[in-house]
């Protein structure tokens, strides 16, 4: 394994064992082999781990750094479990095909190779979002926003068809990231195939709520399957819901198969029929009924996107290379102009109305009382009324589409009755409540066509039954006529059948005996299993306790010498053997010896910058190897450890020189009373909360001993625990102590 060395950077390679601690060579301090060749500062062929930032369908991605070039990328390691002989294969040919293809929507893939057994791509790190979180965080996307970036996506599907052709087989949000200067790139080109490698037998892969049916059904696939998901994409952006969905892989795949989406304009958002119509030609069944290419996918947006842009001239062109970030501010600058603009011509035109109508009224009533109002004129405000109440609404051509569809699946005699009468049902539930003249001819027309198949499937039924009437009853004269002749077989038959349902009930019996006693033993190896969990926990609870005990009596015997430095090597060496997730309670006593440390290293040092200054009323002249030198109030110089001043004159002391201590006066109480030798006190509890569990732990192994002494010599043991319970008495830790000392105390 290879690393970095977290003190110095440099390169570490051995062969020692995961977790295991080692020298380094450079610096000499003491480091750990990672636990795993993924960790933070491993080294992967020419690239340092920093961090895990996702991960994918085969594969994990980190965050790098590429050694040679000093650049960040973004490194996509091979999942162990795949790495046999043909994934491996197939993920280094795909890698190298895709490191090929340069285009401003698509990640560039950097280096590719295998070390150690591990396989890795290199790509360019992309700071920015994906389009899942995007989702996740707005819920939908406006229409030419998202316009605007299927066309972007569709660019890079375009390029790599005509590059390599290749089919992505997993477009979906996940992959699709917008960077900070707005730039849509299509990622994770690990499911990537070339047409020529695609066969009727390969894998089947891709994410089931965005795979097409031909994917699903393991078929050749080609540029129109990448059409499909990439329309599903766009259905979820424009609704913020996904077309399809199920808790199982194979309901989802029946979705895909056989249900119709509903139709964008029909959800209530304000999306326009042309949008709808283009989702759903992405979405259609059969590849056939879908854009042919990329390329007539990416023109039929430009033209739609001219329609539904507010400033149409600001959509890219088609193929513009550089595609970047869509100025919206000024677009919604032009919508607001426009709508300006179209309120002002409103405005203008209500007030030339308004200006006529009484124009109109006055040339009515002059004329009215000349001639009678001109009949011709009625009808014809008639025939634009009836005209206007016979616009056809858009869902219109919707369902005349369907109903062609399904008056073609009519005349095919292959096609069954039931399927086409579920079809139609369908259809039916499309229509509204209140329906157009053309939507009623349609209405009843399919209402004809339903009657029909039902008639269909009644004469259907009635000669099914006809057939299974006369078989019945040429079996009926069949058993007759074997009865008439064979009444003595017959009956011998029957006892037979007697003997042999008695022998299959009593078999039966018997196996529901076995499989009573089956689930006795199942629940007895259940409570088995259980009391095994209860103790497996209850061992690791005492395991915890017993080496926390024994590190906490370690590091009390220590403190006892005033060993600070020891102390702090010992805590960080043991912190390091149970797990990170014991960091904080070793970081807990680190804290506090690391500062014990820092007090006496302060006055050890013999520091100058408190001499001149008072403390406990008394001037100081010099400090000396922990050691305080102060003149009497009689001019007399003695000297005093500095830790058996009082706290307050401590903590005034070093109040100007260290401002760090600022509001932890009760930190520093505690410590100073740990200095002094009072570590059992209230103040150090109350300042240092993880003293306590050193304080318990001590008197825990104490009380251990005393037990332990009652079992040879009862008087001394008495003693001993006398001795003990005025040592704490009024203190929090009394109770404590009884209830440990507890039979030892009755007997006396």
């Amino acid at each position: 394994m290879r690393f970095r060395c977290q003190f110095c950077l440099s390169l570490i390679e051995t062969s020692l064992k995961n977790g295991a601690p080692l020298d380094c060579k450079s610096c000499g301090r003491k480091t750990f082999v990672p636990k795993s060749p993924f960790e933070p500062n491993c080294v992967i062929d020419d690239f340092v781990i920093r961090e895990k930032i996702g991960s994918g369908s085969i594969g994990t991605v980190y965050k790098a750094v590429q050694l040679s070039l000093e650049r960040e990328v973004a490194l996509k390691i091979l999942s162990p479990e795949l790495t046999n002989p043909k994934v491996t294969a197939d993920f280094l040919h795909e890698a190298r095909a895709a490191a090929k293809l340069i285009h401003a929507n698509l990640v560039q893939s950097f280096a590719v190779g295998e070390e150690n057994g591990v396989c890795f791509m290199a790509m360019n790190y992309i700071s920015g979002e994906s389009l899942k979180a995007k989702l996740q965080r707005e819920g939908r996307i406006s229409v030419d926003e998202a316009l605007h970036i299927v066309q972007q996506v569709a660019e890079a599907l375009y390029y790599a068809w005509q590059e390599a052709k290749l089919i992505h087989r997993d477009v979906k949000p996940d992959n699709i990231m917008i960077t900070a200067e707005g730039v849509v790139k299509l990622t994770d080109l690990g499911l990537a195939i070339n047409q020529a490698d695609c066969s009727d037998d390969m894998e089947i892969s891709g994410s089931p709520s965005y795979m097409s049916p031909e994917q699903f059904a393991g078929e050749k696939l080609d540029l129109r399957s990448d059409i499909y998901s990439l329309g599903i994409t766009l259905y979820q952006m424009l609704s913020g819901e996904l077309p399809f969905k199920a808790e199982t892989f194979q309901a989802v795949a029946q979705q895909h198969f056989n249900d119709t989406a509903v139709p964008l304009h029909r959800l209530g958002l304000g999306i326009s029929l042309r949008v709808s119509n283009l989702v759903k030609k992405m979405m259609e069944k059969l590849p056939d009924d879908r854009y042919r290419d990329t390329e007539a996918l990416i023109k039929e947006i430009w033209h739609v996107r001219q329609t539904t842009a507010p400033n149409k001239y600001l959509v890219p062109d088609v193929h513009t290379i550089s595609i970047a970030r869509l100025d919206y501010q000024l677009q919604n600058q032009s919508a607001q102009n426009q709508e300006k603009e179209q309120t002002q011509t409103e405005s203008h035109v209500q007030v030339n109305d308004n200006t006529r109508k009484l124009k109109n009224r006055r040339d009515w009533l002059f004329w009215s009382m000349v001639t009678v109002f001109p009949v011709p004129f009625i009808i014809l405000i008639a025939a634009v009324i009836l005209h206007a109440s016979n616009k056809e609404p858009d869902e219109t051509a919707f369902i005349e589409d369907r109903v062609a569809v399904l008056e073609k699946k009519l005349v095919n005699p292959n096609m069954p009755s039931a399927a086409l009468a579920v079809e139609a049902n369908r259809i039916m539930a499309i229509f509204p409540d209140e329906r157009s003249q053309k939507q009623d001819v349609l209405y009843w027309k399919l209402k004809h066509y339903i009657s029909t198949l039902d008639s269909a499937k009644k004469a259907i039924e009635f000669e099914e039954k006809a057939d299974y009437v006369k078989s019945l009853e040429f079996q009926l004269k069949e058993l007759l006529s074997v009865k008439a002749g064979n009444d003595g077989k017959l009956a011998d038959e029957i006892k037979k059948s007697e003997s042999r349902i008695k022998a299959a009930e009593s078999t039966i019996a018997d196996l529901n005996g076995r499989l009573k006693v089956l689930d006795d033993k199942i629940k007895e190896h259940e409570k088995q299993k259980s009391d095994f969990a209860a103790a497996i926990s209850k061992l690791q609870t005492d395991y915890e306790k017993y080496w926390k005990a024994d590190i906490l009596s370690d590091l009390y015997k220590q403190l006892r010498t005033d060993d600070f430095v020891r102390s702090e090597a010992y805590l960080t060496y043991k912190r390091s053997l149970p797990g990170k997730e014991y960091n904080a309670w070793f970081n807990s006593f680190l804290e506090w010896i690391k500062h014990l440390r820092e007090l006496e290293e302060y006055f050890d040092a013999g520091n100058s910058g408190v001499v001149g200054k008072n403390i406990d009323g008394h001037r100081i002249t010099m400090v000396n190897y922990g050691n305080i030198y102060f003149q009497d109030k009689d001019g007399v110089i003695k000297s005093r450890k500095w830790h058996e001043f009082s706290a307050q004159g401590i903590y005034e002391l070093l109040q100007k020189a260290r401002p760090e201590l600022a509001g932890k006066r009760k930190v520093f109480d505690a410590d100073i009373a740990c200095l002094k030798g009072n570590i059992f006190s209230p103040e150090v509890i109350e300042g240092r909360p993880c003293i306590k569990e050193l304080c318990l732990a001590m008197i825990d192994s104490a009380v251990e001993s005393i037990l332990v002494l009652a079992i040879y010599d009862k008087n001394q043991a008495s003693a001993d625990a006398d001795i003990l319970l005025n040592s704490f008495k009024n203190t929090e830790f009394l109770p404590f102590i009884k209830a440990k000392l507890g039979t030892l105390i009755n007997q006396n």
